[in-house]
């Protein structure tokens, strides 16, 4: 099966299926799992592995994208991401830009 068959354009609460119109499976060379926040934090930064996106255009993805907000809108019986997308983690992510994006 292929992932449309499950994941639609939105949540599927009853089922407990997570939907949003871009979803897709990661790229394996973006997976998080099993690695250090200093890894992680490389790894977003890293144009090879990130999309090509340069760090305005990953302050554009993490505050305005919809499939990031998803996080924030996570559908019945998960718990969405602390704060709000726009205002509290997209200021994080540009002031985090600003004072020089250093990675642990």
């Amino acid at each position: 099966m292929v992932c449309s068959t499950c994941h639609h354009e939105s949540n599927f609460d009853a089922a407990g299926v997570p939907g949003n119109p871009k979803w897709a499976l990661a790229p394996a060379e973006q997976a998080w799992q099993g690695k250090t926040l200093g890894q992680i934090c490389v790894q977003i930064k890293d144009k090879d592995r990130n999309g090509g996106k340069d760090m305005a255009a990953l302050i554009h993805h993490m505050a305005e994208d919809e499939l990031v907000g998803w996080g924030w809108n996570p559908g019945a019986g998960r718990t969405p991401a602390p704060g709000t997308q726009k205002k509290q983690f997209g200021e994080l992510i540009k002031a985090w830009a600003e004072a020089g994006a250093a990675c642990p």
